[in-house]
């Protein structure tokens, strides 16, 4: 399994090759895991005994922009030149940066994955390079390969970075014969794999979806370490659990509470929205802007095992999307789906909004719908005055959310791997 991220990076590509590999081994495989060293962070204990008897072969880098710390204000140092130096290098090398890496420490690789031998090679991206190093990996070994996309490449209305004219032609090459090669294809999202197939005209069969999971294990314990934060009581609490940036922007909850402000100014003031780590540049700017400072709070990140503490203390837990992204399902829906709370998605994909009705786990709207998400709210507001509950789930009703849980989409990938290989 090539995971270029994995735990105990803190990023959001790590969580599903690992929940993947926890539950591989009770299904009659062995994963294997290959991603790049991180030597900034610890594995939770959780994560150190779900891991227990799974090889990881980790491959030292000389460089890794993505664990960089904060520099003190109005300072520069080196890692702020090496950003730069990478964010030119991510705008101007096709695929990413990390394909340096794969390219140096090849050999090496292919040394170590021959003694491994396995039945086949899943990989996942972005980043990209990772796909780029399953398929040279498979096409040099002569093995079956499958190509896990966690969001769209080049089919997108959104780059997640700027690219030049240069990188993004070589980026289109590149995926073309990567999902011509690839033996089959995942994506996380029904709408993603639509796009590609109208797009590359392959069959279906070469296709499946395997939505992210969210896994109880990693929350049986709800008391680990508690969030010291009380939320005013009289307020109305919408939690956004990570920071808002350019692919996660405030600007559709912000839109609904600058409507508020001018057609139900007191119903405002009773709400807060809430999330953390610093908010990207432009977000502050447009929260400071728009008159709204006192609803935002912004709150320092929180270490895995606070998670579920974190979220049983908001009264709405928010889903946030650029309103181009049409084809992707947030990472973080997941996360709250193993609470009861209500989850309110603002995003163009209709999708959520079916597996949000499927789970009982909350509500759905465009973010073209001010009028009706400010209506919703102002209900949300009354019914917790009145001291009812928000909850959409009965008590006999969670085993609703069983088929998103990281066990069965588990199950999903090993029955494909299984009809790959021929085993039954």
């Amino acid at each position: 399994m090539i995971a270029p991220y994995f735990v105990p990076r803190r990023r959001v590509g790590a969580l599903r090759p690992f929940k993947f590999a926890i539950h591989m081994k009770e299904m009659g495989w062995e994963p294997v895991i290959l991603t790049i060293a991180e030597k900034t962070g610890k594995l939770t204990e959780k994560e150190r005994v779900l891991l227990d008897g799974i090889k990881i072969i980790e491959i030292d880098t000389p460089f890794d922009q993505t664990t960089r710390t904060k520099t003190p204000a109005g300072k520069k140092n080196k890692s702020q030149i090496a950003s730069h130096a990478s964010s030119w290098i991510d705008k101007n090398i096709p695929v990413d940066s990390w394909i340096f890496l794969f390219w140096f420490r090849y050999l090496g690789v292919l040394s170590k994955v021959k003694e491994i031998n396995p039945d086949l090679i899943w990989s996942t991206g972005d980043p990209w390079s990772g796909l780029w190093l399953g398929e040279k990996l498979a096409r040099d070994l002569s093995k079956q390969w499958v190509a896990d996309f966690r969001d769209p490449w080049t089919i997108t209305d959104v780059n997640l970075r700027d690219r030049s004219a240069f990188s993004e032609e070589m980026d289109r090459r590149t995926e073309k014969r990567i999902v011509e090669s690839a033996d089959k294809l995942t994506f996380t999202s029904k709408a993603t794999e639509q796009a590609y197939q109208n797009h590359y005209g392959f069959k279906k069969s070469k296709t499946a979806v395997i939505y992210n999971s969210y896994d109880p294990a990693l929350f049986e314990d709800p008391g680990d370490e508690n969030w010291s934060y009380d939320p005013d009581p009289e307020l109305l609490h919408i939690l956004f659990f990570g920071r808002f940036r350019r692919l996660s922007p405030a600007e559709p909850i912000m839109s609904v509470m600058s409507f508020l402000s001018k057609t139900d100014p007191a119903a405002a003031r009773k709400m807060r929205i809430h999330s953390f780590g610093e908010l990207d540049p432009e977000e502050a700017e447009a929260i400071e802007l728009s008159g709204l400072e006192q609803i935002f709070i912004q709150h320092e990140p929180v270490v895995p095992e606070k998670t579920l503490s974190v979220l049983n203390k908001a009264d709405l837990l928010l889903v946030s999307t650029d309103r181009d992204r049409k084809n992707i399902i947030p990472a973080k829906l997941w996360d709250y789906m193993a609470t009861k709370k209500l989850i309110l998605s603002i995003a163009p994909n209709a999708e959520i909004t079916g597996i949000l009705e499927a789970s009982r786990g909350g509500i759905g709207f465009h973010p073209d719908e001010t009028t009706e998400i400010s209506a919703f709210l102002k209900r949300c507001l009354k019914a917790k005055q009145k001291g009812e509950s928000l909850n959409l789930l009965g008590e006999d009703e969670f085993q609703k959310r069983e088929m998103f849980e990281s066990a069965n989409t588990t199950q999903q990938l090993v029955t494909i791997l299984d009809e790959m290989i021929g085993h039954e």
